[in-house]
């Protein structure tokens, strides 16, 4: 009797190991599935994600790329924009015939003199691909205004010759002239809007302290344009581009008259 107590009680403990045994085997599949997961492929395919897109969002937008802008010279100011240790002059020029055109249109196209008018110079890209402008910024991009009577002469600059600077004067030190590009989107343009009045100019010692040596002498206005007909030149920014002698990308120009 006690003998098959003993067989019992070892064919019990046994059986009970059997049951333990497979508990475990089957617990190995499970310690897999979280390994993948912390660890594994699955976790690695989720960092990958989550590097590209930053804060997992979508890519974040290129801001001196566009397609239809509105103020060109918010877009050159942008830190985005400015080329690292490039300088304007050292930019080779390209051949952008048939891919860039730079116009430029008043409004209105008659005034009085004295009268405002809005000039707008629009590059506009006539290309399938995207087109790279650089320009010059020193701390800004300028945009002058020339104006040219009949003659051919400047008809809003004063009498020469440019005076001697007030004695004692001493003028801020020259900006340095960097260099910034954007990119017009394929059949995209860029625009900027210069404020111009119809009158001539004098000149203006009075402000030597104050201006940059980049802008020149200081002038200052000085009576309306007589009445005529001008050529209105807007003088760009725009570097790095082959043009002719009239430079038509760089400066274009628009009739207006002064009719009273």
């Amino acid at each position: 009797m006690h003998r098959l107590i003993g067989h019992l009680a070892l064919f019990t403990a046994s059986l009970a190991l059997a049951v333990t045994g497979s508990g475990c085997g089957n617990s190995k599949p499970a310690g897999n599935a979280s390994t993948d997961t912390d660890g594994g492929d699955a976790g690695k395919s989720g960092d990958d994600t989550a590097s590209t897109d930053g804060d997992g969002g979508a890519e974040k937008k290129d801001e001196c790329v566009g397609f239809d802008v509105a103020n060109l010279e918010d877009m050159l100011l942008k830190n985005a924009c400015e080329e690292p240790n490039v300088k304007p002059d050292s930019i080779t020029p390209v051949d952008l015939k048939g891919k860039l055109e730079v116009t430029a249109t008043a409004s209105p196209t008659k005034s009085a003199g004295g009268g405002k008018v809005d000039l707008l110079v629009t590059f506009a890209n006539k290309s399938k691909e995207p087109l790279i402008l650089h320009f010059r910024i020193n701390p800004v991009p300028r945009f002058d205004v020339e104006v040219w009577d009949a003659k051919a002469k400047r008809a809003d600059m004063p009498a020469p010759p440019t005076p001697a600077p007030p004695k004692g004067a001493t003028q801020p030190p020259a900006s340095e002239s960097k260099s910034a590009r954007m990119t017009i989107a394929p059949n995209g343009s860029a625009r900027v809007r210069i404020p111009w009045e119809a009158v001539k100019m004098k000149w203006a010692p009075e402000k030597y302290r104050g201006t940059p040596p980049e802008r020149g002498f200081p002038r200052a206005p000085a009576g309306p344009l007589a009445k005529g007909k001008y050529v209105v030149k807007v003088v760009t920014p725009l570097v790095g581009v082959s043009e002719g002698v009239d430079h038509e990308m760089s400066t274009p120009k628009v009739e207006i008259e002064i009719d009273k």
